[in-house]
């Protein structure tokens, strides 16, 4: 440092320090960006303050029914010994259902039963088409305006101690379902309903494999059907072919000799 920089350098300390000084009276002033409104103090006064975003995220932590609350319950719902951690659990029931030859790949392929849904001419369609179930649904006075009328089934349903309270009551039959051990589990559990239901050979298939049974069997019902007709009227046929046939043997001497025997009333006599 040259001569002329040592004897301006006390010029230039006293020029920062003023400049500071005015920039910290700038910053502090009620206009300045930390006090005015929406400044950074104020900013920083909503994230520490009491009732501030820190305060309201410790709270939502330490809320047994918050956000850590529901993943904690969450993980023990789907802990390795819970029905829905085996149904989740490799080569569980999930994986089943989505294997190969699983009922999700036979649902969704080609040709399958949500294919045939969709199709133009599927039920789907049939539904949404002009004047189908939905227009008829949602007509004026359809079943929509019956169930949302007063004094209709959705207010039966939301009355006071109805259907829906004795559903979701303390015990109730939602309560019963979801409890250890309840349905819900009993479905869910290894070997339960729903994995006999779903398995290879199941009562799902045996269902599908009876449907196929009885298709084959419809043509024969039929076949079957359109000969009863034809066998009232060999009866029919029959029975005119036999009346003629007793009349004739009525006629014959013998036939009336033996007729008239057999009329004959039988004498004390002859009994001893």
């Amino acid at each position: 440092m040259d001569l002329r920089g040592l004897a301006l350098l006390p010029l230039r300390v006293s020029v920062a320090a003023t400049q500071a000084t005015l920039g910290l009276g700038q910053l502090a002033s009620p206009n300045g960006p930390i006090l005015r409104e929406g400044g950074y103090g104020t900013r920083l006064g909503q994230i520490i303050s009491e009732g501030g975003l820190l305060d309201q995220i410790g709270r939502i932590l330490a809320d047994e029914r918050g956000p850590i609350g529901l993943a904690n319950t969450l993980a023990d719902l789907t802990s390795d010994d819970r029905p829905i951690g085996k149904a989740l659990a490799r080569d569980g029931l999930l994986d089943r259902m989505a294997d190969e030859d699983g009922p999700f790949v036979r649902l969704l392929e080609a040709g399958g039963p949500l294919d045939r849904a969709l199709s133009e001419d599927g039920p789907l369609y049939r539904f949404l088409a002009p004047g189908g179930a939905l227009d008829k649904l949602l007509a004026e006075e359809g079943a929509l305006d019956r169930v949302l009328a007063d004094g209709g089934a959705l207010d039966k349903l939301l009355v006071q101690g109805g259907v829906l309270d004795r559903v979701l009551a303390d015990g109730g039959v939602l309560e019963r379902g979801l409890a250890e051990g309840g349905l819900v589990e009993q479905l869910l559990a290894d070997d339960g309903m729903l994995e006999r239901l779903l398995v290879p050979g199941g009562t799902l298939d045996q269902l599908v494999a009876l449907g196929a049974t009885l298709e084959r069997l419809a043509p024969r019902l039929e076949a079957l059907g359109d000969a009863i007709p034809g066998l009232n009227s060999a009866v029919g046929a029959l029975s005119g072919a036999v009346e003629p046939l007793s009349s004739l043997a009525g006629r014959l001497p013998g036939g009336r000799r033996r007729s008239a025997v057999d009329a004959s009333p039988v004498q004390p006599a002859e009994l001893e």
